[in-house]
């Protein structure tokens, strides 16, 4: 390649949004280190495996994310209704017995990697394209064809069942909506819907254990909440309410975890020191995932639980600066279905290991061990980072 071939090809990432590069690059070794920690008591191949495994997804998601950095994120929304279908495709593959890998009760692996990670990724352009770059007529029918496109992968997540993954695609479709310059009474009637969705989930499984009812009603609701209810979702919704009914089974992850945060107190036990992770409190098969953030609170205690929420402070408002310089509607749309949907991953995993939400396996993005979550999410930064470096050099709408 001759030196003016080199310069062309680099000149884009000239404008590269540094912050963002910095903040990923910062919670990447953050997550290294600390997936470590989580794993220091495994016998030592295990170990080996995991550190392995960990430092193969990143190379290869740094590439993909730099790939996609430098494409225009225009001829990605332009494109996006073919990796959308292929995504639909891979999920309903990964239903089918025999194909799509069952663990712990949930059918959520195909081929090695989870779908449901590549959907959120191949669902925002796909959402942008719609809102911003297709020829249908503004109004209904635009809102209808987004509403659309969501509720299928969602559906589809759901039936795995993995309802974390389904419940973060409505925070990100919603802003992507409001964005969008949806009329306020769409997004107040959804809103409404949402609120009237989760408390009919909450009266079928709580009603029966927490209002004076009679023995007849009380089964009645129980039957009907049996049939359109999993029992996992039920089991983790009544473990948050009542967390002292069944303290060494299914109540166990979410006190250990509030013990681990709790006892790092001001500047935490020291890296590989954290009691409630060395001495196995906190199980392995978790600690490394959902509960990463109760590792690293232990660890380093409140001011590296700081540190930490900094960083991904950092990151959030890199990508709000993106969306802001973007000059056209696209550009901002993927800013703000990226940045929703990564804040929601943070917001309800941090909430969840201190007690404060149910749990609901959503793991720390870029921090919990993952290969197919840890890719996409940088793939997802990539397609902020094209917005960064392709925004400021497109015509004001799209």
């Amino acid at each position: 390649m001759s030196r003016h071939s080199l310069s062309r090809f680099l000149r884009p990432y000239l404008r590269i949004n540094l912050l963002l590069l910095l903040c990923m690059v910062l919670l990447l070794c953050v997550g290294i280190a600390f997936i470590n920690s989580a794993c220091a008591t495994r016998e030592g191949h295990l170990r080996w495996l995991h550190l392995q495994q960990l430092t193969q997804w990143v190379p290869v998601g740094l590439v993909i994310h730099l790939a996609i950095a430098r494409m225009p994120y225009r001829r990605l929304v332009d494109w996006s209704v073919l990796p959308y279908v292929m995504t639909l495709c891979l999920l309903v593959l990964v239903l089918i017995p025999g194909i799509g890998t069952q663990t712990s009760g949930a059918r959520r692996w195909l081929f090695g990697f989870q779908p449901s990670e590549f959907a959120k990724f191949a669902l925002l352009p796909a959402i942008a394209f719609i809102l911003a770059g297709c020829t249908l007529e503004r109004g209904g029918s635009r809102l209808t064809a987004t509403l659309v496109a969501a509720v299928i992968p969602t559906v589809l997540i759901a039936l795995q069942p993995d309802l974390g993954t389904a419940i973060v695609i409505v925070p990100a479709t919603a802003a992507m909506l409001f964005v969008s310059g949806c009329a306020p009474r769409a997004l107040f009637a959804m809103a409404l819907s949402g609120i009237l969705a989760a408390t009919v989930f909450l009266g079928l499984i709580l009603g029966p254990e927490m209002l004076p009812l009679s023995d007849g009603t009380r089964e009645r609701i129980e039957r009907v909440s049996d049939r359109v209810i999993y029992p996992h979702w039920k089991k983790r919704v009544i473990t948050f309410a009542f967390p002292d009914r069944d303290p060494l089974g299914a109540g166990w992850n979410k006190r250990q975890s509030e013990i681990a945060v709790g006892s790092g107190g001001r500047t935490g036990k020291g890296y590989l020191n954290g009691t409630q992770n060395i001495l196995g409190f906190l199980p392995q098969s978790v600690s490394s995932t959902d509960f990463i953030f109760s590792v690293i609170a232990e660890a380093t205690g409140f001011l590296g639980s700081v540190v930490l929420l900094v960083l991904y402070a950092g990151l959030f408002g890199a990508i709000a600066y993106a969306g802001i310089r973007c000059r056209d509607s696209c550009g901002r749309l993927l800013c703000a279905g990226v940045g929703t949907l990564l804040f929601v991953h943070v917001f309800v995993n941090i909430a969840m290991t201190v007690g404060r939400m149910p749990i609901t396996g959503l793991p720390l993005p870029l921090v919990s061990y993952g290969g197919s979550f840890t890719i996409s999410t940088m793939a997802m930064l990539g397609l902020v980072q094209s917005v960064a470096i392709h925004g400021r050099h497109t015509e004001h709408s799209h």
